[in-house]
């Protein structure tokens, strides 16, 4: 019995040191980003400061998150911070594309990691809405007299309305006739 307490006491200090790693990286991270941003475009793009700012992030990130941090916030912030540095002295096309394509990286690796088909049909839609983005955003700053982009944007979200709702339907199906949302332990051929 004691041993439990003991290794409770422990996981609620891992816990514990984990958050606090994660709290002190994401300060270092508004720092960072802070003195970036008050650095002048001219000092940034001569120097190429946006990329060397990322990269010491990253690699504060690894120190941090190997010495015990919280992952999933070292690696949200990370991927934040490098993102405002590289896109804050950018046109605005260029911002709406990066953000496009740092949602649709995060649904394509949502969709090949997860095993949870919920979580799948959950990083389509991030897919979709990224590719959403990128429409109206060339609809908008490459011809802003018409409204194509718009109009592809909504039949994207019709369609993606459409399709969340026949894969929740199939989901909940299955998962009434195997009792999981594992993927990998379907096998539609045997019931």
């Amino acid at each position: 019995m004691n041993a439990q307490n003991t290794a409770g006491v422990s996981k609620r200090e891992r816990e514990s040191f984990a958050a606090n790693l994660a709290v002190a990286y994401v300060a270092l991270c508004a720092a960072v980003v802070g003195t970036f941003t008050g650095l002048g475009v001219e000092r940034v793009i001569t120097n190429h400061y946006d990329v060397w700012f990322s990269i010491i992030l990253g690699g504060l990130g690894w120190a941090f998150r190997s010495v015990g941090g919280n992952k999933p916030v070292i690696v949200a912030t990370t991927i934040l911070s490098a993102f405002v540095m590289l896109t804050f002295y950018q046109a605005p096309l260029v911002k709406y594309l990066v953000l496009a394509a740092v949602l649709f990286a995060m649904g394509v690796y949502g969709m090949c990691k997860s095993r949870n088909a919920v979580r799948v049909l959950m990083s389509i839609e991030l897919m979709l809405n990224a590719v959403n983005i990128n429409l109206i955003a060339f609809s908008r700053y490459v011809d802003p007299t018409q409204l194509k982009g718009q109009l592809f944007a909504i039949f994207i979200l019709t369609v993606a309305a459409a399709e969340a709702a026949v894969g929740l339907a199939i989901v909940l199906s299955l998962y009434r006739n195997t009792s999981t949302v594992d993927m990998d332990k379907f096998n539609i051929l045997k019931w």
